[in-house]
């Protein structure tokens, strides 16, 4: 009987439940939905062309500008200068260039680090050993890719074409990705870009 009881009592729940549930979506009433999920229909947000009290932007515009330079991409380059088309040049000819075309400096370098550590190093490791050390991938994914990654640094018996590439070869790489590598053109600027290959050379000369 307690078992009958409690039965009904769970069937009558459901049934109220898919009542109310009925009702929040496609039902036709002249009172206020009911809500028992408010799946984000109601939360704080700023409408367009409407006023907004937020401190932080005293002139009381809800709509707000487009974030200038959102990735970057001109962080090297002197403040208020535009970037030098000739800098997205990795081809001379029919060869690529040997010669990084953004003069090398401290700020260049750190920039350059910066760059590879926040989108290389994933996968190279923070030493640019990729997977191909003997110990084994440095990088997070470099550890555990079932594809080999390249390594920077020359090492005693591996496949050394890597490290010789031109810095042009690395800036297309970068650019258009190859093999498993996506591109990072969209997402690295150019002259990050040439910043990249910059403190690659770098890491490859401390190995030496």
């Amino acid at each position: 009987m307690k078992l009958f009881s409690a039965r009904s009592a769970l069937l009558s729940l459901v049934a109220v439940a898919t009542a109310l549930t009925g009702c929040m979506r496609g039902g036709t009433s002249s009172e206020p939905p009911v809500h028992l999920v408010l799946d984000m229909d109601f939360q704080p947000k700023l409408r367009a062309q409407a006023k907004t009290e937020f401190a932080g932007w005293p002139d009381g515009r809800s709509m707000r500008a487009p974030v200038a330079d959102p990735f970057g991409k001109t962080l090297v380059v002197a403040q208020g200068s535009l970037p030098d088309p000739k800098l997205a040049n990795r081809t001379a000819g029919n060869a690529f260039v040997t010669q990084n075309p953004v003069p090398v400096d401290g700020r260049v370098l750190a920039r350059g680090q910066e760059m590879f550590d926040i989108h290389c190093a994933v996968c190279h490791g923070y030493s640019g050993q990729g997977g191909n050390h003997p110990q084994g991938g440095h990088g997070l994914v470099g550890r555990r890719w079932p594809v080999a990654i390249p390594n920077f640094h020359f090492v005693d018996g591996a496949d050394n074409r890597v490290p010789q590439m031109p810095d042009g070869e690395f800036f297309e790489v970068i650019t258009h990705g190859k093999g498993t590598m996506p591109a990072y053109g969209a997402r690295i600027g150019v002259e990050d870009r040439w910043a990249i290959v910059h403190y690659i050379r770098a890491l490859q000369r401390l190995s030496k």
